[in-house]
């Protein structure tokens, strides 16, 4: 069994349709993916007094964190995705995606070969900057997911 180095998943965004635009969060410190399933109750009298249930609907949200730098729109350094110098999704991008309400093209994994990576396509629930006294300044941000979430 091989066990990931956490340090190479991150989170991808892309906000043109084409996905050909796809930029790893700029100086990530984390990334997850949720995956989940609503469940319809389906209890009857016939129970024994234990709760039934039946698969709904299916769904999924991203969510990461990150150092933030206000000095750029564009950020190029080494992409831990790729392992080369790459253009990174800065926090001004971010905000201009949220604040349009934008759907963006989505994707979480390691970019690795064989690796497995998730694809979707979400909007930006949450994002936030937080900045205290002697501290980094970070970035939270959170990306639900709409329509189908792929595997490839």
């Amino acid at each position: 069994m091989a066990i990931e180095n956490a340090t190479n998943v991150v989170i991808r965004v892309a906000d043109d349709s084409s996905s050909t635009n796809v930029q790893t969060l700029a100086f990530s410190t984390s990334a997850s993916l949720s995956m989940t399933t609503d469940l319809r109750d389906s209890t009857t009298k016939s129970s024994g007094g234990f709760q039934e249930n039946l698969a709904g609907l299916k769904s999924y949200e991203l969510s990461g964190d990150g150092f933030i730098d206000l000095s750029a729109n564009t950020i190029t350094a080494t992409d831990p995705y790729t392992g080369s110098s790459g253009t990174l999704k800065a926090t001004q991008k971010l905000w201009d995606l949220w604040a349009g309400g934008t759907k963006v093209d989505v994707e979480f994994g390691t970019g690795t070969g064989s690796d497995k990576s998730y694809l979707g396509e979400a909007f930006i629930s949450s994002l936030s900057f937080e900045g205290g006294v002697e501290e980094n300044a970070t970035y939270s941000i959170t990306l639900t997911g709409t329509g189908a979430l792929t595997e490839s």
